[in-house]
């Protein structure tokens, strides 16, 4: 990798983390995780192929290994983000990646066994106790099924032990007898048989004056090394023995001199309750800033961690005096001066007599939010007199001086996250499942006050139970610790305190920005406001206060804080204005989409798809909240401007789910409706439910009949024409599809609408056997496509048209359309074009005799059906047939099962596979099975009228090896 490039670091003590840039990474397949951590383990040596497969999949007769690696590591580089990463080197593969907490435990377990050698037992405790902490549960704990890393983790465990069998050493020479008891106790059941470790138990037994218990220990491990390993206890163990029956003296604590104290700056700080968690780099920077005069500001929300990160790095200020000043309490605004003068506030010149006190030193104020111009002005002139002074501010908002070094509060790393709330929660709740733990902390938006009073919950909930009620946290997260500030009591107090500093104005642009689950727009925010004017100003002082975020992303987006969010639509529902504010927030929905699409010729380009689904967690929201209500008529006419980008992103099912719940909405015209069941019944057909979706279209096809709207007509038969293709009716297909056909070219308005039904009928005459016509079809729809700028036309057209030339064996210009048709659909995203493009690529390499290719681009389309869970396709069946000439039966067999499984019978599908399940019969020597099945799909295929050449070729292939 370049110098350039952001490290790739891999977290393997405990479940799996990754990390690019310091940014985590998801890589969510097993066996991506599990080559990921193989070949990390190597620390960047390459890791050759035979040993991978060994290691991956254990000692089998794997088939093809180099090949899967390498479809393994294809995916592993996408996943990662970081191609350069991992890389083929001489037969096998190296990756660049970092070791983060593996290396961190090395290095701390390195200084560990030089303070062993030293007799330092301080230092020994210290670092055997950084080592650990790197540990987050079970190393490789959700990799154990894979072969090298259940011994790898067991390793791993196996130092982790050593280490903690260390520590505890050391704190019995330091006199912990009676702690270290406890935990050996736990640690001793856990391993029967480690020698080493029931010593240090019985030591400390003997050291709490339990000497009876201590010989019964090591007589319990005699007799088990003698029954499961036949061997007699070791000579250390047998002198332990020994020494503890005659009462050897020396067996006693020794004393042992602390280290001297390192001298403790003159700081007047609150001391600290509990570790301090995370934040590490943030406060290496701030304690080196601090050595500077000049003013540093920590701003961020309620519960961010302003005060304790200010604290933390105040405390590590040497040779200089520090002084807090605590602004929360106060509420004059003369106030803030007196504060800070303290003791000369009553003299002539209190902001002189102050200036030379404090001059050198570090003046900590925290919370500075509701008297932020008073502290501005007093600060600033401050540092005019004190030219030595170091300022450091905690406060919501900026004090917006000049110079002001401002650093805003972050949400807690991942990881720091969930130390965190491991440290705070209960015992019991240690080693609790990663993903509920993360999303815990994420529920509160990974800040520390939300983390600490969730994980103080642990000890009346479980942390499963506790997952389950992350949508009530406002009401959970109430009570908080006794010795915390008033402000920092609960979660709810601390929000409180920033709410009541907005204006009415802004509490009302607070609230009614809430209904937004994905972020906002400010013409968005403005469309729910009382007044829209109050908006642009109001955001600017949430913003201010930490309380919003923004983001620049093709212009400002707007996110409110999830907690900060859920108190808001607390204050939503006392205000009386949740349905008023989610009807207005339906409306903007309505309208944007609408606009959208109208500003681009029905999504005609990529563009305005990609601008739509970048609403989609709002849109979301608002459809799944509008059925059942007031509001489900204009959910509909939502459902039904999404229809097209549903489409071009081929969600289907999500489609089908909410016209299923907003067909019938009260209110709905005649039109909406006809428009409504046509849609639906065209998103059912691409689902597989042919029988709803012919239901569907016969209600929208008689009420479009009472209305004098060929729009609606020709919407209801072309998708009557799909419904009866995609079901194996192709000779019935043909009637509505002309139809349509004649009907738009009545109208110039319909002109798309006849380039669609041009397209359908081209796909008909695939299946029937007529790839010529097909070809004409196809290209006619593509003239029109380019002439009216549709990407999505394009995507769809050029990949049909590549099909219809595979069957006609022009194979270079079928790889020229695929490949043209892959620019389109990359650009929309259309995860349904671009597996049909890799299919187009599969047949093409095996035409050509190339099997290995074209497996390789067959496995990539059906890895797309997988990787999005949309069901089987036909890469399935070519797939299947493409195995079934190599000679791998067992899995061609189980793709025609799921073909099978999930198709209705004599579908379009069904038929394409029932050819290769003859050839696969035949493979397999069960001639009769392969003659009935020949026979049988003989009279379906004539029966239906299919002749795809690429099936019905198969199957002439089949019959004719039966009769040899």
């Amino acid at each position: 990798m370049s110098p350039e490039s952001p490290q790739l670091e891999v977290l393997v003590l405990g479940p799996l983390a990754v990390r690019l840039g310091g940014n985590p990474v998801a890589v969510d397949r097993p066996l991506e995780r599990a080559l990921l951590v193989r070949l990390a383990l190597a620390g960047g040596l390459s890791v050759p192929d035979h040993r991978l497969a060994t290691d991956l999949w254990g000692d089998v007769d794997l088939a093809r290994p180099t090949e899967r690696l390498r479809v393994l590591a294809s995916r592993l580089r996408g996943a990662i983000d970081a191609p350069e990463a991992l890389v083929r080197v001489n037969g096998g593969y190296a990756l660049a990646a970092r070791l983060t907490d593996l290396n961190a435990a090395r290095a701390a377990a390195e200084q560990m066994h030089a303070a062993v050698r030293s007799g330092d037992h301080f230092a020994v405790r210290t670092t055997a106790q950084a080592a650990l902490a790197q540990w987050r549960g079970p190393s490789l704990a959700d990799l154990r099924t894979v072969p090298y890393a259940v011994a790898e983790g067991e390793q791993l465990d196996a130092w982790r032990l050593a280490l903690q069998v260390e520590r505890l050493d050391a704190e019995l020479a330091l006199g912990h007898a009676a702690e270290a008891a406890r935990e050996l106790e736990a640690l001793a059941a856990e391993n029967p048989l480690h020698e080493r470790l029931w010593c240090l138990l019985a030591l400390s037994l003997y050291r709490t004056g339990r000497q009876a218990d201590a010989l019964t220990r090591l007589a319990t491990l005699r007799s088990r090394l003698a029954d499961e390993l036949g061997v007699d206890p070791a000579p250390d163990t047998a002198a332990m023995e020994l020494r503890l029956l005659r009462q050897d003296p020396a067996l006693l604590p020794q004393a042992v001199a602390a280290p001297a104290p390192a001298p403790a700056p003159t700081v007047k700080l609150p001391a600290p309750m509990t570790s301090f968690v995370g934040r590490h780099k943030e406060l290496a920077s701030l304690a080196e800033r601090l050595s500077e005069p000049g003013l540093v500001t920590l701003t961020g929300g309620p519960g961010s961690g302003k005060s304790r990160l200010a604290f933390e790095a105040a405390r590590t200020v040497a040779g200089r005096g520090v002084r807090l000043v605590e602004l929360a309490p106060l509420q004059r605004e003369s106030a803030v001066l007196e504060a800070i003068a303290g003791d000369d506030a009553g003299g002539h010149d209190p902001l002189g007599a102050a200036a030379a006190a404090l001059d050198g030193s570090v003046l900590v104020i925290d919370n500075a939010e509701h008297l932020v111009e008073q502290t501005a002005e007093v600060v600033a002139a401050l540092l005019q007199r004190a030219p030595a002074l170091t300022v450091l501010v905690t406060s919501q908002r900026p004090l917006q001086l000049a110079n002001e070094d401002i650093r805003p509060m972050r949400p807690l790393d991942p990881l720091d996250a969930a130390r965190l709330f491991g440290e705070r929660s209960a015992a019991d709740a240690q080693g609790a499942d990663p993903e509920q733990v993360a999303a815990i902390c994420t529920a509160v938006d990974r800040y520390p006050l939300g983390i600490e009073l969730a994980a103080g919950l642990t000890r009346t909930l479980t942390v499963p139970q506790l997952t389950k009620r992350l949508a009530d946290r406002m009401r959970l997260l109430v009570a908080g610790a006794r010795d915390a500030q008033l402000r920092h009591a609960s979660l709810v107090a601390a929000l409180d305190w920033s709410h009541q500093l907005l204006s009415d104005a802004e509490r009302a642009v607070l609230r009614r920005i809430a209904v937004f689950a994905g972020g906002f727009t400010l013409e968005a925010a403005e469309q729910v406001a009382v007044d829209p004017r109050d908006v642009a100003p109001a955001l600017t002082e949430l913003a201010d206060r930490s309380l919003l975020t923004v983001e620049a992303v093709n212009g400002r987006r707007f996110r409110l804080l999830e907690t900060v969010r859920d108190y808001a639509l607390g204050k939503l529902e006392e205000a009386g204005e949740t349905e008023l504010v989610r009807t207005a927030q339906l409306e903007w929905a309505v309208g944007f989409v609408e606009a959208v699409g109208r500003a681009d010729d029905d999504f005609a380009s990529a563009e305005s798809v990609t601008e739509v689904f970048g609403e989609w967690p709002n849109l979301l929201d608002v459809l799944d909240r509008a059925p059942g209500t007031d509001r489900a008529v204009l959910g509909l006419r939502l459902a039904l401007a999404l229809h097209t980008p549903w489409l071009i992103r081929g969600l289907y099912a999500e489609a089908a789910r909410h016209l299923d719940a907003l067909a019938d909405a009260p209110g709905a015209t005649t039109a909406e409706r006809v428009t409504a069941l046509s849609n639906h019944g065209f998103v059912l057909t691409m689902c597989g439910q042919f029988d709803q979706a012919a239901e569907s279209l016969t209600t929208a096809e008689a009420l479009a009949r009472t209305q004098d709207d060929d729009t609606l007509t020709l919407t209801a038969l072309y998708y009557r024409s799909i419904v009866e293709i995609e079901r194996g009716h192709l000779r019935d297909a043909f009637t509505p599809l002309l139809a349509g056909q004649a009907l738009a070219q009545t109208s110039p308005q319909h002109e798309r609408r006849l380039s669609a039904c041009t397209d359908a009928l081209g796909t008909l005459y695939v299946y029937t056997g007529q790839p010529a016509k097909a070809l004409e079809c196809y290209e006619t729809c593509i003239v029109a496509d380019r002439e009216y700028g549709d990407e999505h036309g394009l995507s769809r057209g050029l990949s049909n048209l590549a099909g219809a030339l595979v069957g006609l064996e022009r194979y270079d210009d079928a790889l020229q359309a695929a490949t043209e048709s892959d620019h389109y659909a990359r650009r929309l995203d259309d995860r349904q074009i671009l597996p049909l493009n890799d299919v187009i690529r599969g047949l093409v390499a095996i035409a050509r005799g190339d099997l290995d290719e074209g497996e390789k681009f067959l496995r990539s389309a059906v890895e797309y059906a997988i990787a999005d869970d949309t069901g089987v396709t036909h890469a399935y069946i070519d797939l299947a047939d493409l195995l079934v000439l190599q000679g791998e039966l067992d899995e061609a067999a189980s793709l025609l099962d799921a073909v099978f499984a999930e198709t209705p019978d004599h579908s379009t599908s069904w038929l394409a596979a029932r050819a290769v399940a003859a050839a696969l019969a035949l493979a397999q020597g069960n001639r009769a099975h392969a003659t009935t099945l020949v026979t049988e799909t003989t009279s379906s295929y004539t029966k239906t009228g299919f002749a795809w050449p690429r099936y019905s070729t198969r199957l002439d292939t089949v019959r004719a090896a039966l009769s040899d």
